[in-house]
């Protein structure tokens, strides 16, 4: 037999927890307990103490019999030390990394089982024994905490079963151990102890029997066995969360053993450890699950994403979609590690970027209409920023990019014919209800009078109302397409022009004989409107002279285009920006239109268009075609 040699210990011990923020209490009472007793050594008085790590010297640390760490801080403090005493990791996770630290002797998930750890580890030390032979058998209680880590270590439900079965078997060799799960309206068993067919054990319904009123009641409970014919004699049942039991029964084969304290504090500590492996297998499968269905969503939704981590006031890609490489042109290879503002981002649009970094740095759910360069060029979208937490700085996140610039340009072309309409609407309202209430008057006139010579008056109005209606179509054909386009010859389109509109006395010069890219008879059109325009706004009156000539603009920063010029009495000062504007004129007999479809039909062939004085101070009007 080996010699048993008592440790330092004494009659009293101290617990040291390396944590400032740690309550030494739980309901009222210790959390580690004021006595611990062994089995073999009888008890041992405790002092517990709590102080922030940095706070603790060496000699302290090691005055500690026990010393208990609940995170990272405390760990370091023990790693410095030079001296320490048995140390137990107090986590909610038996897998965090504190408690799979090789300066971690044992882990405790829960008061109890932190009062029941300090218990083994302080009769551990009570005893420090030196044997030759045999070997001593460990307690129960070091069984138990042995078993821990098998059990903390399992990744599925049904693993987590066999882990505790195998370590009841162990701890309560005298005894079967049974788990039982609630399905639906039943408890079933699902795993036994090694010589107990789990078709041995009966299912009970939820409220019947002793397990099915413990998954009820929640409550633990020691009875002898409801079913006469079993072999079992009393079973103790210990609930393991709300679905799950725990059971421990006396066989026959062992005589009258019957269950004490011990073996009920023993049994609830290790349902409270597969209560808590449960839980984690739980949150983790949910936690996958919902990354699978996140990785899915994300992958297979049609709109271009990122996902990033905001490092440095920047965002850094992490992952890209299919979508996101087909739209920007770019695989993920190359963006990986990048920040996506130096790949997709304008630089005209750089300012607008950068507010909405500083929003993502205050962890701000974004969600901004904004321009980026695409792999077909700038494009419009609605970019939805999701951080992973919210109000948190350098949060990573989510981008979403969704292509609206279908719909901006509806929208534009639909802005564009409201306000058609609403120029239709004055002009009908006004400029036609005018001549339409003159040759009402001549014609009732005549009617009264029966002067029929005033009908030419009412004639004239009626040409000024057919006037008016012909530059209505002309102007409602201006939002339309120029339709098939063909190089013609400047020349011989304004020349055509020049002959189908009264210029009277006017002379006209084409000082061009350039070929532009155009609808024939969309150009003549226009050349028709700035044509009648100066004859009939250029000069004082049909006898003065006026010379109007068409010429090619010189190309200036690439552009090209042409140029219609006269040397009449010019545009208004006042009034050149608006001479493009419907309605606009300076003559009370004119309609204001010609020179808004000439603009219609400039934009149309894509042309810009300009007014201008002349070099000899008449008018001036630039067309630009590229």
């Amino acid at each position: 037999m080996g010699t048993i040699v008592t440790s330092a210990l004494g009659e009293r011990a101290s617990v040291l927890v390396l944590a400032d923020d740690f309550d030494l209490t739980d309901e009222g009472e210790s959390r580690i307990g004021a006595e611990h007793r062994d089995a073999d050594d009888g008890p041992i008085a405790v002092e517990t103490h709590a102080a922030a790590p940095e706070e603790v010297d060496d000699e302290r640390l090691a005055d500690a019999d026990v010393a208990v760490v609940t995170d990272e801080a405390g760990l370091d403090r023990i790693r410095s030390a030079d001296r320490v005493g048995p140390v137990i990791a107090y986590v909610d996770d038996p897998a965090d990394p504190t408690a799979t630290d090789p300066h971690v002797d044992a882990v405790a998930g829960s008061p109890a089982a932190l009062s029941e750890t300090v218990s083994w580890l302080l009769a551990r030390d009570r005893r420090s024994v030196v044997r030759s032979e045999p070997t001593r058998t460990p307690s129960r209680i070091e069984q138990l905490n042995a078993g821990m880590t098998e059990i903390a270590a399992v990744r599925s439900v049904d693993e987590a079963y066999r882990a505790a079965i195998a370590v009841a078997d162990q701890v309560f060799p005298t005894y079967q151990a049974v788990v039982a799960v609630r399905d639906g309206a039943w408890i079933e068993p699902v795993v036994a102890s090694s010589g107990t067919p789990v078709e041995d054990c009966n299912r009970v319904r939820v409220g019947a029997g002793v397990a099915g009123r413990t998954v009820q009641t929640g409550d633990v409970s020691v009875a002898p066995n409801p079913n006469p014919e079993s072999r079992f004699g009393t079973l103790l049942t210990v609930p393991v969360g709300d679905d799950v039991v725990f059971q421990l029964a006396t066989d026959e084969t062992h005589g009258d053993a019957e269950f004490d304290d011990a073996d009920r504090r023993l049994a609830e500590l290790l349902a409270s450890h597969l209560e808590e492996t449960l839980d984690r297998i739980s949150v983790t499968e949910t936690l996958r699950t919902e990354r699978d269905r996140l990785l899915a969503l994300f992958t297979n939704v049609p709109d271009p994403a990122i996902a990033y981590d905001y490092v440095d006031d920047e965002p850094i890609v992490r992952q890209v979609n299919d979508a996101f490489e087909e739209t920007f042109g770019y695989d993920a290879e190359t963006v990986l590690g990048e920040s996506v503002d130096d790949y997709i981002v304008p630089p005209d649009a750089e300012p607008e970027a950068g507010d909405l970094n500083e929003r993502l740095r205050r962890g701000e759910n974004v969600r901004r209409e904004v321009t980026r360069t695409t792999a077909d060029g700038p494009r419009h979208f609605i970019l939805h920023v999701i951080p992973i937490h919210l109000d948190a700085s350098n949060a990573a996140g989510y981008a979403i990019y969704t292509d609206v610039t279908d719909r901006r340009e509806r929208e534009e072309t639909l802005r564009r014919q409201n306000e058609r309409l609403d120029e239709f609407a004055s002009i009908v309202s006004h400029d036609l209800r005018n001549p339409l209430s003159v040759a009402e008057g001549y014609v009732d006139l005549v009617r009264e009078t029966g002067e029929v010579d005033r009908l030419d008056a009412a004639a004239e109005a009626i040409d000024r109302m057919d006037e008016l209606v012909a530059d209505l179509l002309s102007l409602a054909r201006q939002g339309r397409a120029v339709g098939e386009t063909e190089s013609v010859s400047l020349t011989a389109v304004a020349r055509e022009a020049w002959s189908s509109v009264e210029t009277g006395t006017a002379t006209f010069a084409v000082e061009s004989e350039a070929v532009v890219e155009a609808n024939r008879t969309r150009l003549r059109e226009l050349f028709e409107n700035v044509f009648r325009n100066s004859v009939e706004h250029g000069r004082e009156s049909p006898a003065d002279d006026l010379s109007v000539s068409v010429g090619t603009l010189d190309e200036e920063d690439g552009d090209a285009g042409f140029y219609v010029e006269d040397d009449g009495t010019g545009l208004p000062e006042a009034d050149v920006d608006r001479v493009f504007e419907s309605g606009f004129t300076t003559d009370d007999s004119g309609t204001g239109l010609g020179l808004a479809i000439t603009k219609r039909i400039a934009e149309a062939h894509g042309w810009t268009v300009h007014a201008l004085a002349g070099g000899d101070g008449g008018a001036r009007f630039e067309f630009r075609t590229s």
